[in-house]
C-alpha cells in the first residue's frame, strides 16, 4: 500500500515541477517543455533515484602502483674534472746569442714557418768587424808560428819561443771560431716547422744577449694539455691514466689523451700540482693557448651505492629524498649525494645494500595510502 502512494507522490512532484518549469519558461521567454517529453523525464528521474538508493556492497582499498629496485653497490670510477690549457710540446723563446740593434724581423704573430727559415737578424756591422779582427789575428798568428818554427830548426829561436808561437796560433783559432759562432747566432732561424705565437720586440730596438725575441711553437711535436690539480686529486692519478679534453672550438668532440707527466712539487703561488696530458689524434688546426674542460679517469676504483636519477623525489644541494619500502609501506628517507655521473647518482650515505627503493611512481605516493609493487629490478 505504501509503494503505490510513493509512486503517486513522485508523479505529483513531477507534475508540479513540470508546471513550474513551464511558468519559468514563459516568464523568461523560453519555449515550454513539450508534454510528450514528460514520460521520458519521469523515467530518468526514477533511474537516478534508484542509483542513489543502491549502496555499494563493498569498498576497494586504494593502492598506488610503484616500481622498485634493490639497492646494491657497483664499481665506480670517480672522474676528476678540471680545466687546462693547450701547449705545444716544444715551445721555446727564441733569442740572439749576442746583443745589439735589431735590424729586421721577417715574421709576424701567427705566421707558419719552415725549418731553418730566417726569422730575425741583428745589425751585423759590429759583429762582422769582430769576425774580421779575429781573422786577421789568426793570419798573423800563423805567420809568427811559421817564422818561429823555421828559426827553431836553424837553432836561432829557442824551444820556448817556438812553443809560445804555437800557443798564440791556437788562441787565434779559438777567437776566430767564437767570432764566427757569434755571427751565426746574431740571426734567428726556425729550429723546426712551426708557428710564431708572439713577437716580443720590434725592429730598431737594442736588445741584450739572450733576451726573448720570438715565442715559437713547433707543429712537428706533440700537443699537450697542462692541468693543475689539488693535493687530494694528485694522489689519485698515475702515468698513462686515460683522460679526455673538450675545447669550445670543437664543442661536439672530446679528444682522448693520457697522462704523460706528473709534477712532484707544488706551485709556490697556487699550491697545486701540474699534470701534463698528451693529446692523441689532435685536429689539423690547433692553436696554442686554447682552454679546455678536462676529464681524468684514475685507474683506481671503489664500490659505491648507485641509484637511478628517477628515484629522487626532491633534493637540495648534496641532500635528496627517496622512498624506501619497508614492512609498514613506503617511507621517506634522506640521503647524501656524493656526485652524479653516467652510471647514476652516487650515494655517500643514507642507504644500505639490500634495501628496496622506489624508482618509479614515487611522486604519487601519499601519506597513509598503501603501495603496490608492479615491478622490481634486482
Amino acid at each position: 500500500m505504501i509503494k503505490p502512494i510513493k509512486k503517486q507522490m513522485n508523479k505529483w512532484q513531477l507534475n508540479i515541477n513540470y508546471k513550474h518549469m513551464n511558468r519559468s519558461c514563459k516568464h523568461s521567454q523560453m519555449k515550454p517543455i513539450p508534454k510528450y517529453l514528460t514520460p521520458v523525464l519521469m523515467a530518468v528521474a526514477i533511474l537516478l533515484g534508484a542509483c542513489r538508493q543502491q549502496a555499494p556492497e563493498g569498498t576497494v582499498e586504494e593502492r598506488i602502483p610503484v616500481k622498485t629496485q634493490i639497492v646494491s653497490q657497483q664499481l665506480v670510477v670517480m672522474p676528476i674534472r678540471s680545466s687546462g690549457r693547450l701547449f705545444s710540446k716544444t715551445e721555446s723563446k727564441l733569442s740572439f746569442k749576442t746583443g745589439g740593434i735589431i735590424e729586421k724581423i721577417f715574421v709576424d704573430d701567427g705566421q707558419t714557418v719552415e725549418k731553418d727559415q730566417l726569422l730575425a737578424r741583428l745589425n751585423l756591422e759590429e759583429i762582422s768587424s769582430q769576425v774580421r779582427q779575429a781573422e786577421l789575428a789568426l793570419q798573423k798568428a800563423r805567420r809568427d808560428y811559421e817564422r818561429a818554427r823555421n828559426l827553431y830548426r836553424d837553432s836561432v829561436a829557442t824551444l820556448e819561443q817556438y812553443q809560445d808561437a804555437g800557443t798564440g796560433l791556437e788562441l787565434a783559432k779559438s777567437n776566430f771560431r767564437i767570432a764566427q759562432f757569434n755571427l751565426e747566432y746574431s740571426q734567428i732561424r726556425a729550429p723546426s716547422k712551426g708557428k710564431i705565437l708572439k713577437k716580443i720586440v720590434e725592429e730598431n730596438e737594442i736588445i741584450a744577449p739572450g733576451y726573448p725575441v720570438l715565442f715559437f711553437a713547433s707543429t712537428e711535436a706533440d700537443w699537450v694539455v697542462r692541468v693543475n690539480l689539488t693535493d687530494k686529486d694528485i694522489v689519485r692519478v698515475s702515468p698513462r691514466d686515460s683522460a679526455s679534453v673538450q675545447f669550445d672550438a670543437w664543442r661536439d668532440r672530446r679528444f682522448p689523451c693520457s697522462i704523460s707527466e706528473i709534477g712532484n712539487a707544488a706551485d709556490p703561488y697556487t699550491g697545486t700540482y701540474e699534470v701534463e696530458l698528451l693529446l692523441e689524434g689532435p685536429p689539423g688546426r690547433m692553436v696554442s693557448g686554447l682552454i679546455g674542460k678536462v676529464y681524468i679517469f684514475p685507474s683506481d676504483s671503489t664500490f659505491y651505492t648507485v641509484l637511478p636519477v628517477e628515484a629522487i623525489i626532491q633534493g637540495k644541494g648534496q641532500t635528496a629524498t627517496v622512498f624506501v619500502l619497508g614492512q609498514g609501506g613506503a617511507e621517506k628517507r634522506d640521503i647524501r649525494i656524493l656526485t652524479i655521473n653516467d652510471q647514476g647518482i652516487i650515494v655517500a650515505s643514507g642507504l644500505s645494500p639490500g634495501e628496496e627503493v622506489v624508482v618509479d611512481g614515487g611522486t604519487f605516493i601519499r601519506e597513509g595510502v598503501p603501495v603496490e609493487r608492479i615491478d622490481r629490478e634486482e
